[in-house]
């Protein structure tokens, strides 16, 4: 029963690609500005045109198994090397998925609550489901994809009276400065993480819609991702909207019922804990994926991994200012792991070995 339709692969999408961007939302807009929408589109379009590219060399391919594809390029231990920096780039993005979550519980709903067990309350389950099979995952990425996509509708329509858009305004007034160009290459590195997804193809079933599924799904998030930086900036202004570590969440508190009940709330807290739980899950169980060759008994390995990443979290959440750090940081090193390797690989793939094969065949 391990099938992945086209469909189904665009929950991936949206769940690895958006949660970042509009969860601390602040460290791209202090440094784009309130010109930092308007640089999102700039991303989206060129995230769009990569996952494309990768996307149309599977499909021409008939080779959906992205570790197939990396040693039909390289030799065995240059592979196992690019593989193992792939896997890295995962790892990272698991501990992001782990302490943005944790950090984002203690600093906005239970501060007397320490991170780590935030960080139990959020590995042991983890773990748990990764034991499980894709199946499991599959059913779990749908539904909650399909109920965070209803309630981010709900919530956007519920804060639209609250903006201000004359904070929006002069648009691109000095131009692309040096800091918006650093603005457009964190955003387009976290949009990268788009890659996780790329693992799951192997299961792919229904193949013939996946190109038209893909654009939908990036110009899904593309919209939300927009949104949010629009209702950050016109909520608080750009100055204010960068300084804030969890502008949703305070965005979020505006939405009252009676004057007292902060319905909002309900939103932005199962759209951030559950979509950060989901990335967390497809980061980990990519790795899984990458490796299921070489790792014999999955129970201990999900032990051991687990341990490893609780370690890197607790330490990455123990200050505020650091972990913020590492974000803006995780940002840039996103562009070696998920831009550049596989774009290299994929070109290297399509245009050397792939078209010279089809050459081959036509001309004998």
């Amino acid at each position: 029963m391990n099938k992945l339709s086209s469909r189904h692969f665009m929950f991936f999408i949206i769940a690895t690609s958006t949660i970042a961007l509009r969860s601390y939302s602040s460290i791209f807009i202090n440094y784009g500005g309130r010109d930092t929408w308007l640089i999102s589109l700039f991303a989206s379009l060129i995230i769009f045109f990569y996952f494309t590219f990768l996307l149309y060399v599977f499909r021409k391919t008939n080779i959906y198994n992205i570790t197939e594809i990396f040693s039909k390029v390289l030799p065995k231990r240059a592979n196992n090397i690019l593989i193992f920096i792939f896997s890295i780039g995962l790892f990272l993005s698991a501990i992001e998925s782990a302490s943005v979550n944790a950090n984002s519980i203690h600093t906005n709903y239970f501060l007397s609550t320490p991170t780590w067990y935030c960080l139990l309350f959020i590995i042991i389950p983890a773990g748990y489901v990764l034991l499980k099979k894709f199946n499991s995952i599959l059913v779990l990425v749908i539904i909650i994809g399909t109920i965070t996509l209803i309630g981010d509708i709900i919530l956007i329509a519920l804060l639209l009276k609250f903006l201000d858009f004359n904070y929006l305004l002069p648009i691109m007034e000095n131009g692309m400065t040096n800091d918006k160009w650093l603005c457009l290459l964190e955003i387009i590195g976290s949009f990268s993480s788009i890659v996780i997804a790329l693992p799951y193809l192997i299961y792919l079933d229904k193949k013939e819609s996946l190109l038209k599924h893909n654009s939908l799904a990036i110009t899904i998030s593309c919209i939300l991702i927009t949104i949010s930086f629009i209702s950050a900036i016109a909520f608080f202004s750009p100055d204010r909207a960068g300084k804030i570590f969890y502008p949703g969440y305070i965005e979020s508190q505006r939405v009252q019922i009676a004057g007292f009940f902060e319905f909002g709330e309900l939103f932005y807290i199962f759209r951030s804990v559950c979509l950060w739980f989901i990335k967390y899950i497809l980061s980990s169980y990519g790795i899984l994926l990458l490796y299921k060759d070489k790792i014999k008994k999955q129970k201990s390995f999900v032990i051991f991994y687990s341990l490893a990443l609780f370690i890197a979290s607790f330490i990455v959440t123990q200050n505020q200012y650091f972990l913020f750090y590492f974000l803006r940081l995780f940002q840039l090193t996103n562009l070696v792991f998920f831009i550049a390797i596989p774009l290299v690989i994929f070109i290297i793939f399509y245009f050397g070995k792939y078209n010279k094969k089809v050459t081959k065949k036509i001309i004998p």
